[in-house]
C-alpha cells in the first residue's frame, strides 16, 4: 500500500511541476500592441514622432521586438504575449543648430500589458525632445575584466576611451570622469562613487577632431600569461591611487583624485554601472550624501553610458533619458569583452560615431577590446 502511495505522490508531483514550469501563456491570449508616440519639442510644440526606433522587451519571457513609428507616430507589434514590458523610443531628428542635435527619448519601465485573445491595446507615450551637444563621447568602455589561471578574476585591465566627435579642438583640462550610484535617477544631482579629474590649466591637454584618448585603470601591459588581456602601456592617462599602493606608469598622465570612496583602483563594476564625462566648475560645491558619495550637478554631464549584464532591467537604470536613454552590455563579467560605439558615417575621412543618446542603439560588444582605435562594425 505504501508503495502505491509513493508512486501516486510522484505522479502528482510530476504533473504539478510540469504545470509550474510551463508558464508561457497560450497563443490565444496574444494581442496587437499599438504605441502612439508624441513629443513636446524644445519650442513647446506638441507633435507626433515619426521614424522613431521603438524597442519592447518582455521582462519574464525575454521576448524582444523592435520597429519604427510611421507617419502618424504609431508603431504596431502583433502577436504580443501578456507580460510586463520595458519600452524604449529614440529618434534623432537630424536637426543641427550650433552643433546641437535634437534627440527624442522615452522610456517606460515595467509596464503591465495584457488583453483578451487577439484584442488591441493602444498605449500613448510622451517622449522628451532635447538638444544634445555631440562633442566628446565615451567611445569604448572595457569593464568586464578577464579570466586567467591561476588568477580567477582580473579587473586591473579596465580602460575608458574618449573620442572627439566634433570638428573642433577640445581641451580635456579639468573635465571629470565619474561613476554613478543606483537609486537617484530622478535627483538633480549625480551621486558619484568615484570622481577623477583631468589635470591641466585649460589648454594643456587638447584632443583634436577625430582623436581618441585612453584612460587606463593601470597603464601596464596586461597581455602576458596568465592574463592575456590588453596592452595599456600607451594609454595617455591612468587612474593612480597613490595611498593604496597602486601601480604607476610614469609615461601616462595621472588623473587627479577628486573623490575615491573605496577600492585600490577606480574600479568600474563588472556587472552594471554608469560612467559619465562631466564639466563641473566646482566639484565640491554640493558636498557629499550620507554615504560619502560626492554630489555633482546633472546639468554638467557631457556624455554618459550605462551598462548592465541583464539588458531587460531598464527599471534598474542609474541615469535618466537626458543622459542615456538605454543600456548597453548584456555580457558576463570576466569575459574579456568591451562595449564600443558604432561608426555612424564619415566626414572628409573623419569618422563620426553614432550618438543617439541611447546606448541600446549606439553600442555593440567587442571581443577583444580595442583600446586606441574603433572597429568597423555594421549596426
Amino acid at each position: 500500500m505504501k508503495k502505491y502511495n509513493l508512486i501516486l505522490f510522484i505522479i502528482i508531483l510530476t504533473v504539478v511541476l510540469s504545470c509550474t514550469l510551463d508558464i508561457a501563456p497560450p497563443d490565444t491570449l496574444r494581442f496587437l500592441l499599438k504605441l502612439n508616440v508624441t513629443t513636446k519639442s524644445i519650442s513647446g510644440e506638441d507633435s507626433t514622432v515619426i521614424g522613431a526606433k521603438t524597442i519592447i522587451q518582455s521582462i519574464n519571457f525575454g521576448d524582444y521586438f523592435e520597429s519604427y513609428t510611421d507617419s502618424n507616430g504609431i508603431v504596431q507589434f502583433p502577436n504580443i504575449i501578456p507580460d510586463r514590458y520595458n519600452i524604449q523610443v529614440t529618434q534623432r531628428t537630424g536637426s543641427i543648430i550650433e552643433n546641437n542635435i535634437e534627440i527624442t527619448n522615452a522610456i517606460i519601465n515595467d509596464s503591465l500589458l495584457n488583453s483578451a485573445g487577439h484584442d488591441t491595446i493602444n498605449l500613448h507615450i510622451n517622449a522628451v525632445t532635447e538638444r544634445y551637444n555631440s562633442t566628446l563621447v565615451l567611445s569604448e568602455i572595457y569593464y568586464t575584466g578577464a579570466i586567467a589561471n591561476p588568477i580567477p578574476q582580473y579587473f586591473h585591465d579596465q580602460f575608458t576611451e574618449i573620442y572627439n566627435n566634433s570638428n573642433l579642438t577640445i581641451y580635456l583640462d579639468s573635465l571629470l570622469i565619474v561613476d554613478v550610484e543606483y537609486g537617484f535617477i530622478d535627483d538633480t544631482l549625480i551621486h558619484a562613487v568615484h570622481a577623477y579629474m583631468f589635470p591641466g590649466d585649460g589648454d594643456d591637454y587638447p584632443i583634436e577632431p577625430g582623436e581618441l584618448i585612453v584612460i587606463a585603470q593601470d597603464a601596464i601591459d596586461h597581455s602576458p600569461a596568465p592574463i592575456r588581456s590588453v596592452n595599456l602601456l600607451d594609454a595617455e592617462f591612468e587612474y593612480y591611487v597613490a595611498d593604496k599602493g597602486d601601480v604607476d606608469n610614469p609615461s601616462s598622465v595621472n588623473m587627479i583624485q577628486i573623490h575615491h570612496k573605496y577600492g585600490v583602483d577606480f574600479l568600474y563594476s563588472v556587472f552594471n554601472n554608469a560612467v559619465l564625462i562631466m564639466k563641473v566648475k566646482d566639484p565640491y560645491k554640493y558636498g557629499y550624501d550620507e554615504f560619502n558619495r560626492i554630489l555633482l550637478p546633472k546639468s554638467d554631464v557631457i556624455d554618459g553610458v550605462e551598462y548592465r549584464d541583464n539588458l531587460s532591467e531598464l527599471n534598474m537604470k542609474r541615469v535618466d533619458g537626458s543622459i542615456d536613454g538605454g543600456l548597453t552590455g548584456g555580457i558576463p563579467a570576466y569575459s574579456s569583452q568591451s562595449v564600443e560605439r558604432y561608426i555612424d558615417h564619415y566626414e572628409g575621412g573623419r569618422m563620426i560615431l553614432m550618438d543617439n543618446n541611447n546606448s541600446s542603439l549606439d553600442f555593440h560588444v567587442n571581443k577583444p577590446p580595442t583600446p586606441g582605435w574603433v572597429e568597423e562594425v555594421s549596426e
